[in-house]
């Protein structure tokens, strides 16, 4: 059994940062009189977008609420009274949708939408995009975004992804000047900024795009991460919590804040927040250093082992691998009998 001697429960390594890249909200509290599920799906099935305004009017006329959609297309109306209702999704380029439910002998009524675009004002490759679900693709519904800044925002993110940071930048910045109230330029330019450590341009850029729209998770997260590499972990602890309750599967930003954490001495509750990033994304190697660290604290040396030589085999050459090969080398040494 490996026995750790207690220098090594200290900080072990910097952790290196890995950028990620509602309404009303199922589970909130619900009156007695009834509650509406709402499910909005694109025509192959796949869940909706988030942000699509959803009415609730009472059947003998007059509105009864409203929501927006959460990630996964859902949203949820709550209801003090029950009756008969129709639930309403009238977006630009899609044809009306209005469903009719009864809450009339029972206490919930579900809902689902089909977003069925108008022949012509949805191109294919924009629809076939949004339904995959990528967050940094300008959304199909979003047709006030002009058609120069799309183009110039799809150059930024493709070199974005292709780490031509200064492309990236470029372009992006020119679809902002295209289009002011564009909040996932914003976000990709954020994250631009990010990679090329450029915090406060990237936490500016980050910070317009929340204004901007208070519900893109992904903006938040970026900004947790930026505040991390500032070290302003109190800060970066409010956005990565407010980014995770809004895309709770967002691993890149469970591994962020199990960071915050662990710089503010939290460790405990980095735990869970490092094993779902490795879980989630186990071919990542920059978690697995992290979750070996916390599994030292809790005196799991053999468990610690396998993380960090996780880490080298899934990036030998990383910015953490001289660290970890040290690790490696005093847990086997403390492990070998005098």
């Amino acid at each position: 059994m490996l026995r750790p001697s207690r220098s090594l429960f200290l900080l072990l390594i910097v952790l290196a940062p890995v950028p990620a890249l509602y309404a009303q909200r199922p589970g909130a509290a619900r009156p007695s009189g009834g509650v509406i599920d709402v499910q909005v799906r694109y025509a192959d099935g796949q869940p909706g977008p988030r942000n699509i305004h959803i009415r609730l009017e009472a059947a003998e006329g007059g509105p009864a609420g409203d929501c927006e959609t959460i990630e996964g297309g859902k949203c949820q109306f709550n209801l003090a009274s029950s009756g008969v209702y129709m639930v309403r999704m009238s977006e630009r380029g899609y044809q009306e949708v209005t469903v009719r439910v009864e809450l009339i002998g029972n206490s919930r009524g579900y809902a689902t939408l089909e977003l069925k675009p108008i022949p012509g004002q949805v191109s294919a490759e924009t629809l076939s995009a949004a339904s995959k679900g990528d967050s940094n693709v300008v959304s199909a519904l979003d047709l006030s975004v002009p058609e120069n800044a799309r183009q110039e925002f799809e150059k930024g993110q493709n070199g974005l992804k292709e780490n031509r940071l200064g492309d990236a930048v470029s372009h992006l910045r020119k679809a902002i000047k295209l289009y002011d109230t564009f909040p996932q330029a914003y976000t990709v330019l954020g994250t631009a900024y990010l990679g090329q450590r450029n915090w406060k341009e990237a936490q500016s850029a980050l910070q317009a795009a929340i204004k901007l729209d208070p519900k893109l998770p992904e903006a938040y997260l970026e900004l947790g991460a930026v505040l991390n590499q500032t070290k302003e972990y109190p800060r970066a602890e409010a956005a990565l919590l407010r980014g995770l309750e809004l895309n709770p599967e967002a691993p890149g930003g469970h591994y962020e804040l199990a960071k915050t954490y662990w710089a503010l001495g939290r460790w405990q509750e980095a735990a869970p927040h490092a094993r779902k990033a490795v879980a989630d994304v186990p071919d990542l190697a920059p978690p697995h250093v992290l979750l070996g660290n916390i599994l030292l604290r809790e005196r799991n040396a053999q468990g610690a082992l396998h993380e960090y030589q996780e880490y080298l085999r899934l990036d030998p050459n990383g910015s953490m691998a001289q660290g970890v090969l040290q690790m490696i080398e005093k847990l086997q040494r403390a492990s070998t009998p005098n």
